[in-house]
Parts: structure tokens; C-alpha cells; sequence
């Protein structure tokens, strides 16, 4: 909660969050257990543009069991961020679901504190939330800013991130968080 208490209140940036996050990640998944937090940055959006994004992918034994990747809090406000932000946790669900040991990806959209939480199934590679269709003639909200409900900092956004550790844990047969 300190880290998350350090941000500064008015105009956080993306970065003001990679260290609490980092710190998270490692509480959830400790160094001294079977699981390793590897960040990673991941190149986005126009070549012509420096622009990457970050991104923390769990693994056990170097394959993908979680990822959580992370966008400014602002994020929220803009439509084509939102959609931007939830093809690109698809696109990397669907590049890494091959290589998951377990029969669910988990990944979590963070727009700073705010949360959407998705999951793949490896048989099916269903992925919920469903994906809403583009209108072909019009623009429309096609990553609506309610799925991003969740706070970190808040007990229901808490308690569903520690179910989906708790599953992932179960599945690779460790002691729950």
C-alpha cells in the first residue's frame, strides 16, 4: 500500500506505477518460490513511434502462467486507449496461450489502479471478457471503460486478484496466497 500511497495524486504517469506493481507482483509471487516475475517491453503502435508497452508476465519454469500489462491512469478517459489497451492484452494472451501449462491464461489490464481482468481458455481460447465487434460504418466503444471496475487499492479489486493467484497456484500445484 506504500507504493501505491507514493504516487503522486494529481497527473500520475504510467511509470509512477511500475514500481509499486513490480513490488506486487513480487509479494504475490515470491523470489523464493517456483514462480519468476519478468518484465517486459513490448513494442506497440506505429513504427514510426517509440512506443512500448510494459508488461509483467509470471512464469513458472520460463512458461506463462499470468500477465499484467500496464497503461497510464488517463488511460481510462480515452476511448481509442482502451481499445488499444484491450487488443493489445488479447494479441499477448494469444501469443503466449501455446506455451501456458495451465488450461487458463490469466491477464489483468491495468489502467494505473483501475483493473480489467481477462482469461483464455487454452482448449477453446474463448476469451472473457467477450470481445465487442467493431461497427463497420461507425466508430463505437468497443473496450467500455466499466470493465475496468476493479481498484487494486480496493477490497473487491483485492479479493479478485488473489483468487485468480489463488487458482494460478492450485493449478501449478503450490501452497495458495
Amino acid at each position: 500500500l506504500r507504493q501505491f500511497d507514493a504516487i503522486p495524486p494529481n497527473n500520475p504517469r504510467e511509470n509512477d506505477y511500475y514500481g509499486p506493481y513490480n513490488k506486487l507482483l513480487y509479494t504475490l509471487f515470491p523470489p523464493d518460490s517456483d514462480f519468476t516475475v519478468v518484465p517486459q517491453y513490448l513494442k506497440a503502435g506505429s513504427r514510426e513511434i517509440a512506443d512500448f508497452i510494459v508488461s509483467f508476465e509470471i512464469q513458472l519454469n520460463l512458461r506463462p502462467v499470468f500477465i499484467l500489462q500496464l497503461r497510464e491512469p488517463d488511460a481510462i478517459l480515452i476511448r481509442s486507449s482502451r481499445g488499444e489497451a484491450d487488443d493489445q492484452i488479447r494479441r499477448r494472451m494469444a501469443d503466449l496461450i501455446g506455451s501456458c501449462p495451465l488450461p487458463t491464461l490469466h491477464a489483468v489490464s491495468a489502467l494505473g489502479r483501475r483493473l480489467c481482468f481477462y482469461s483464455m481458455d487454452k482448449v477453446s481460447e474463448d476469451v472473457t471478457p467477450a470481445a465487442i465487434a467493431r461497427h463497420p460504418a461507425r466508430v463505437n466503444d468497443y473496450a467500455p471503460a466499466e470493465r475496468w471496475a476493479d481498484d487494486i487499492l480496493e477490497e473487491q479489486g483485492e479479493r479478485k486478484l488473489r483468487e485468480i493467484i489463488g487458482e494460478i497456484n492450485r493449478g501449478c500445484g503450490l501452497d495458495v496466497v
